[in-house]
């Protein structure tokens, strides 16, 4: 297509958009009639008693890689570990098959994220015990997974293959994330009847910025050059239906900063086989999966059609923001049917890439853009939760 023509463009492609959709509504249909039932992959199993089992704590480990996706599942958090490994190498060794740069074109840093994320976690759940909240009564669930998607690997984007910008950030987000997220859930988010999501993202807002600020006024942590990478990536055409599809898939694996479509397949089968398992196993034994990825399709095609010009002209856009907290947290909070999925997404994806564009302008330096991002999905969630309570058809 001539250039000119792509800059006359509004919109993404047609044709992605629908393929998108029936992508998200065959997850829907096919995990609705299949879906397993091994009660010692139930959620309620492995919780039971985990602060005295090491193997019941690895198992959490690995679901925290993929709770900021609602699945929460073993086989999901190994799909993104081993998904960002092989979207990283590809990328290395220039294959063709690689997809969107890893980390934002800066691939060469994806061992240092990754290593971020395993350390702070680590940290939290098996050094600062965090996992010893589930000996309180009633207690069911713990915000540990919080350093994954949050401080520790953006400060790593931001100061490069530093050692001590690693140690800092890790320490600090290991220790300060999963009580913040506690408190701002017990005092904040239940007393006004919010979405849990909402106490769990503007968690990574305040947390990211003392972070980031630690890192900033600290003497010993340091700046390191990225080292170069050779970006084999073709320039490609963000109206044809084919990146439209990618990159929809590319925003399931935006939350732990990888943003590629290859990594996003092993996130899509491990949360199908965790499913196939137990369906009682993912979204912390709420058996919404099928409706919880239909509205991650649908929030994702809204925006990447709606803001198509936005990629043509910056080359990101935070479209991934409904994925990881609108759609999902509206499908926990009002069932998981169709009708649910497809408005909560739809409107998630209307709302959430503006919002995270204007608080990302507000942000002073030294912070990263993630925290506009998720400020974006406590907004665009509590927005669209109280829209719903309205409507007569959802409440």
């Amino acid at each position: 297509m001539n250039r000119e023509v792509q800059n006359d463009r509004r919109f993404g492609s047609v044709a992605g958009l629908v393929i998108s959709l029936a992508i998200g509504f065959a997850f829907y249909f096919g995990l609705q009639a299949v879906g397993g039932n091994q009660e010692s992959w139930a959620y309620a199993s492995i919780i039971d008693g985990i602060a005295d089992s090491l193997p019941k704590q690895m198992q959490w480990f690995l679901m925290d890689f993929t709770e900021a996706q609602f699945y929460a599942g073993v086989f999901a958090g190994a799909g993104v570990i081993i998904g960002g490994a092989v979207a990283w190498i590809l990328a290395v060794k220039g294959s063709r098959y690689a997809g969107f740069d890893v980390c934002y074109g800066s691939s060469t840093l994806f061992p240092w994220v990754l290593a971020s994320q395993i350390l702070s976690l680590a940290l939290a759940i098996f050094v600062f015990r965090y996992i010893d909240l589930f000996r309180g009564d009633s207690v069911t669930w713990a915000a540990t997974f919080i350093t994954v998607v949050g401080a520790p690997p953006a400060v790593m984007l931001l100061y490069g293959p530093s050692i001590s910008a690693l140690l800092t950030s890790s320490v600090l987000g290991g220790l300060i994330c999963a009580p913040v997220a506690t408190w701002m859930g017990s005092y904040v988010i239940t007393p006004l009847g919010l979405p849990g999501v909402v106490g769990n993202v503007l968690t990574m807002a305040i947390t990211g910025i003392i972070v980031c600020k630690v890192c900033q006024v600290a003497p010993w942590v340091e700046k390191k050059p990225v080292p170069p990478h050779k970006s084999f990536a073709r320039e490609e055409d963000v109206y044809s239906a084919g990146w439209f599809v990618r990159r929809v898939l590319a925003e399931f694996t935006e939350a732990p900063f990888y943003g590629n479509e290859v990594a996003a397949l092993f996130v899509l089968a491990g949360a199908v086989i965790d499913w196939c398992i137990c369906s009682l196993h993912g979204a912390n034994g709420a058996g919404t999966v099928p409706a919880i990825i239909l509205s991650q399709f649908t929030g994702a095609a809204v925006g990447v059609f709606l803001y198509a010009k936005k990629f043509d002209k910056g080359g990101w856009y935070a479209t991934y923001v409904p994925v990881v907290s609108v759609g999902p947290a509206c499908v926990l909070m009002f069932g998981g049917t169709v009708p649910v999925a497809l408005f909560a997404g739809a409107l998630g994806g209307i709302l959430g890439g503006p919002v995270a564009e204007f608080f990302a302008g507000k942000l002073p330096e030294g912070i990263h853009v993630t925290v506009a991002n998720v400020t974006s999905m406590a907004v665009c969630t509590t927005v669209t939760a109280a829209v719903m309570q309205i409507l007569p058809f959802f409440s």
